[in-house]
């Protein structure tokens, strides 16, 4: 036990490497969505396959939390105090999410009243429904606001149900099993989409099954599962420190790269005009790829890993959650002061004023998480989603 318990306390630097690269495509499809870089015409082809997808979205947030913590508490299992862990999670997350949500309230009030479409009842109830935590289990008849937030209301719920599956996932004692129970863990999302594709896929219905709570805490439960594969694989076993040799280092290089090829080409599915096709590739055959992406990154070998956990490429992934959440009130901010103060109307269509954009967002919260922010002591940074 000692082996796993040396393991358990480990962090992982090219996994914070992947959290920026998922954040910079989640933030990118979102402005993309909303009428970004039109003059580019969707060019070059191989960028804007990558962003519509998107090729990294969601689902890694909730597998990579789901790993992380595993990891982090697997050997204090027993012990483990779920109410504090939740409380904890909330004082780090929610006060962001409240001021986000109060921006978005904010400038939807404004906009409305401005052209005479304002519902004060259905304001009220988005409100509600989105600081109480409850969107992901009650999308209906709300506004969207902050859209980025539905992702903490299911984490809540994964933060809820964390302690006692952690103690399930501990006992398993055979790789065989845990890679089973994995597999299990992605059948619900599969039959959940499915479900969804045989009612028609109808639109009005979209926000409910792509964010169900219920339905993304499986995927949390497969990062955990993945924790406890790799706590239990040889790659734990043999040493304490990770295998360096040069052709460990090849062979997981190519796990990466041919895992990375099928996302990038089933990227163009997800972005398919057919919605059955978008919706299936989008929740169910990217899983077992980015559980191959994250177990390798998880080993530390190869140039890809080496890559990722370059100082400032890691250190801008530890701060990833708050581009995460403030991109969309930030960027309606800023296109409502150019639209009503200046007139300009096309700071989302060029890509100068988008990089410039992604530049302050990930900049600033590097700064303030790298040298603002209080560090804690030990153990891994915050993480939100996607």
């Amino acid at each position: 036990m000692a082996t796993t318990q040396t393991a358990s306390r480990r962090y992982f630097l090219a996994v914070d490497g992947l959290r920026l690269l998922a954040s910079l495509n989640v933030v990118l499809f979102h402005l993309h969505g909303i009428g970004g870089l039109n003059d580019l015409g969707g060019k070059p082809l191989w960028f804007f396959q990558i962003i519509r997808g998107p090729a990294f979205h969601a689902t890694i947030f909730f597998m990579l939390g789901g790993f992380i913590f595993t990891v982090k508490f697997a050997d204090r299992a027993a012990t483990f105090n779920n109410r504090a862990f939740l409380l904890k999670r909330f004082r780090e997350l929610f006060p962001l999410h409240l001021l986000t949500t109060l921006v978005m309230v904010a400038l939807k009030c404004v906009q409305d009243i401005s052209v005479g479409s304002f519902d004060a009842g259905k304001m009220a109830a988005s409100a509600l429904v989105h600081l109480s935590l409850l969107w992901s289990f009650f999308p209906f008849g709300t506004y969207s606001l902050n859209r980025p937030s539905w992702a903490l209301s299911a984490f809540f719920l994964c933060y809820l149900l964390f302690g006692p599956m952690l103690r399930m996932v501990v006992k398993i004692r055979r790789k065989r099993i845990c890679m089973a129970a994995a597999i299990c863990c992605m059948v619900p999302p599969a039959l959940w989409s499915l479900l969804y594709i045989s009612i028609g896929t109808p639109a009005d219905l979209y926000n409910f099954f792509h964010i169900f709570a219920p339905v993304r805490f499986f995927e949390f439960a497969v990062g955990m599962l993945l924790a406890r594969f790799f706590l239990l694989s040889s790659v734990c076993g043999q040493s304490e420190a990770p295998d360096r040799s040069f052709l460990g280092g090849v062979v997981n290089d190519a796990m990466i790269v041919s895992a990375g090829a099928l996302i990038y080409t089933l990227a163009r599915y997800q972005a398919s005009r057919n919605p059955a096709v978008a919706f299936f590739t989008y929740h169910v055959c990217m899983v077992p790829l980015y559980f191959v992406i994250l177990y390798s990154l998880a080993t530390e070998r190869g140039t890809i890993c080496r890559l990722l956990s370059s100082p400032v490429v890691r250190k801008t992934g530890r701060s990833s959650f708050y581009p995460y959440l403030i991109h969309i009130p930030l960027i309606s901010t800023i296109c409502y002061v150019c639209e009503r103060g200046f007139g300009y109307y096309t700071f989302l269509h060029h890509a100068g004023s988008i990089t410039a954009f992604i530049l302050v967002l990930y900049g600033g919260s590097y700064f303030y998480v790298n040298h603002l922010r209080k560090r804690r002591p030990s153990g891994p940074p915050s993480h939100g989603s996607a």
